[in-house]
C-alpha cells in the first residue's frame, strides 16, 4: 500500500499526502475492491485520521472514507474505535463526516455519541441525519 507510506511519512508534503489520500479515494470508488479489502483501507484510514496533523488532510480522509464505505456490510464493519477515542481533536468539518459515520454504521453504542453534539449549531443538521440514517438502519437490521 504505497498510499499508507506516504500517509506515514512525515517528510512528505501536504500536496503528496493529498494526492495519496485521492488515489485511495479513486480505487474505493472505482476499484471495484471485494468488501474485505474495502474494510482493511478504511480501516487503515481510520487510523491515519487520528495520526495527521493537518485538518484538510484529516477531512480528505474522512470524505474518503464516508465515500467508500458505501456496501452495508462495510458501514457495519469499519472500525470507527480510533477516531471516536479521538473527537476531540477533530475540527467541526470533519466531525460532520464523522457523524455521518456514525450514523451509517447503525451502532446503537454511538448514539449517545452523536446526540452529544446537538448543542453545536454548526453540527444540527449532522446530528439529525445521522440519527435518522442511524434509526432506519436500526429499524431494517441493515
Amino acid at each position: 500500500m504505497n498510499w499508507l507510506t506516504v500517509l506515514n511519512n512525515p517528510k512528505k508534503s501536504k500536496k503528496d499526502k493529498l494526492e495519496a489520500i485521492g488515489f485511495i479515494r479513486d480505487t474505493l470508488d472505482y476499484g471495484r475492491k471485494p468488501d474485505d479489502m474495502v474494510v482493511e483501507i478504511i480501516n487503515n484510514l481510520s487510523k491515519q485520521a487520528v495520526k495527521q496533523d493537518d485538518s484538510e488532510i484529516k477531512e480528505s480522509i474522512l470524505d474518503a472514507m464516508l465515500e467508500g464505505s458505501k456496501a452495508p456490510f462495510v458501514e457495519k464493519t469499519i472500525n470507527l474505535g480510533p477516531i471516536v477515542k479521538h473527537l476531540n481533536e477533530f475540527n467541526d468539518a470533519c466531525l460532520s463526516y464523522i457523524l455521518s459515520l456514525l450514523g451509517n454504521s447503525g451502532e446503537i453504542a454511538y448514539r449517545a455519541i452523536i446526540e452529544s453534539y446537538k448543542t453545536n449549531l454548526s453540527l444540527k443538521e449532522d446530528v439529525e441525519e445521522a440519527l435518522a440514517e442511524m434509526d432506519y438502519r436500526i429499524k431494517n437490521n441493515l
